[in-house]
């Protein structure tokens, strides 16, 4: 169907709108509607023109309401102006329904990149979720509530920014149309539990929902669909959720969003230095306010699941009696959910960071402890963070036991491959040791302290052919060497619990021997982190 901006002749090229958008040819199609390539004969430039889907036999009160949401699309993303919030320029009305008229976005949605290219790497996750999360604070600072974040409304440009799109559900302050009492507004895999249950949903609610579309980026799935409508509802307000396997460092900031209790749900501002941190490769912060509901934790959150009925008082058959009963009034209203949801007006909070609470204690890194098997050696770091040190990295791993010590090793060494390889090249060599069986508790700070010992300067008298130093902040313990030399090499060890590391670097390639520390400084920190978040 090409609809009413098509016109009756249905073919692109012979009908402009408005007597000036000229349309090309067909983008995209949804459930909701049509994309257009146009072209503004006004101003000499390609613009988009998305086309609203009637169904046939719609009433027309339903003909009226769908084109009041696309009216409504155009208002709510007409008072934003973000990088990462599409542009709308102008609403043609084409024989009584509305085609919103937007900026022409070169690249896909990111539901096209998960169905053509897979899952993503939980770093380029992050730095997308850093872009989405960006338009919603924009979007709540000006009291806009997105409503139906997800995957197919979000579009990655080719230059790699994320655009957040679709603000057709989008709740505004003040605007009372397109309310209907006891509907439920969004997609129901991706929308929170107080919003399922009817209560007024506020910022936190869009951020639950850009963790449910993080959750889906990095492990290809969403955590809480099920075959039916009512099924995935029920997930959503009392299955926890299932602790991802392929997010790597981003699981915990996934965790913290899908709290169901949005009084300790990662805020935007923890969101945003969770994410920050992912992106670039670095440890989580240690520490987030937290704030917690008084009385007791709400029961089966998304990370903790009650082991037994006794001690939960009058709430262990309450919130499920609840749950179940926010589901049956839910499955009331699910034709709703199909066709042009519309829903109860839920009033946006000023502030995307608003009160919202930190992540709950439970998502937090843990602490350092001892491994209970050596890590994979090579798989500690992403292959983003071995490109940064090695560009056009191979790995080789190796494993082995000591045979005088009995201490089991692994190692990976990143080099230049074949083809991308060239006499100025880079090489970082890790090995990691671990205990020898039933070795004394303590036996890993003393086998460090002996180390150290061997290279650290006698006297106090530095080597300036080998300088020396501590490292804070690196693993339990860490210190640094350098080997100024035509191709200077740097060696980091470090502790981790009972794990002794040691991290080889070398260049040459023309670095100093001072840029050379830094590369295997920041190694070292890269593995320490992933050790840490895999222990």
């Amino acid at each position: 169907m090409d609809g009413a901006c098509a016109g009756q002749a249905g073919m692109t090229g012979e009908r402009v709108l408005s007597e000036r958008y000229r349309l090309v040819r067909r983008l995209g199609q949804g459930a909701m509607g049509v994309v257009w390539q146009a072209r503004d004969e006004a101003l000499g430039r390609d613009v988009a023109v998305k086309e609203l889907l009637l169904p046939a036999g719609l009433t027309p009160d339903r003909q009226a309401m769908a084109a009041q949401r696309a009216m409504r699309e155009a208002r709510a993303a007409a008072l934003l102006r973000h990088p990462s919030i599409v542009t709308v320029h102008d609403v043609v009305d084409e024989n009584g329904r509305p085609c919103i008229v937007m900026d022409l976005l070169p690249g896909r949605s990111l539901d096209a990149v998960l169905s053509e290219d897979g899952p993503l790497p939980p770093e380029r996750a992050a730095a997308i979720g850093l872009d989405v999360l960006a338009a919603l604070r924009t979007a709540h600072e000006r009291g806009v509530l997105h409503r139906d974040v997800k995957p197919a409304n979000i579009f990655l440009r080719d230059d790699g920014r994320a655009v957040l799109t679709d603000f057709g559900i989008a709740s505004l302050a003040g605007d009372t149309t397109l309310t209907e009492t006891g509907a439920l507004i969004g997609s129901p895999a991706y929308m929170a539990p107080e919003r399922v249950r009817h209560e007024h949903g506020g910022p936190e609610s869009d951020l639950w929902s850009l963790g449910v579309t993080l959750y889906v980026l990095v492990e290809g799935r969403t955590p809480f669909s099920r075959t039916t409508v009512m099924g995935t509802l029920g997930a959503v307000l009392t299955e926890p959720v299932e602790p991802p396997r392929k997010a790597g460092p981003l699981a915990p900031v996934l965790m913290a969003l899908l709290a169901k209790d949005p009084a300790v749900r990662l805020n935007a501002q923890g969101t945003e230095q969770w994410l920050g941190a992912v992106a670039a490769g670095r440890p989580l912060p240690a520490t987030q306010p937290v704030r917690l509901p008084p009385g007791p934790p709400p029961a089966a959150g998304p990370l903790e699941r009650p082991t037994e009925p006794a001690g939960t008082g009058r709430r262990g058959k309450a919130p499920i009696a609840a749950a179940a009963a926010a589901v049956i009034a839910a499955l009331a209203v699910v034709l709703t959910i199909v066709f042009w949801p519309t829903g109860s007006e839920e009033k946006p909070r000023p502030d995307a960071s608003g009160s919202s609470a930190g992540p709950p204690r439970s998502a937090a890194p843990p602490a350092a402890a001892a491994p209970a098997k050596l890590p994979s050696v090579c798989t500690l770091l992403t292959p983003a963070q071995a490109e940064q040190l090695v560009p056009g990295f191979t790995v080789q791993p190796a494993a082995s036991t000591d045979q005088t010590t009995k201490r089991p090793n692994k190692s990976c060494i990143w080099s230049p491959s074949a083809a991308g390889g060239s006499p100025g090249r880079d090489e970082l060599n890790v090995k990691v040791e671990g205990e020898a069986p039933g070795a004394a508790a303590g036996s890993a700070q003393a086998r460090f302290a002996d180390t150290r010992d061997t290279y650290a300067p006698r006297n106090g008298s530095p080597d300036p052919g080998r300088p020396f130093n501590d490292l804070k902040n690196l693993g339990d313990e860490a210190f640094v060497l350098v080997e100024p030399a035509t191709a200077p090499k740097s060696t980091v060890y470090f502790r981790s619990g009972s794990l002794l590391v040691e991290v080889r670097y070398g260049s040459e390639r023309g670095r100093t021997p001072t840029q050379v520390r830094d590369q295997a400084i920041k190694a070292a920190r890269l593995l320490a982190a992933s050790i840490k978040r895999s222990s």
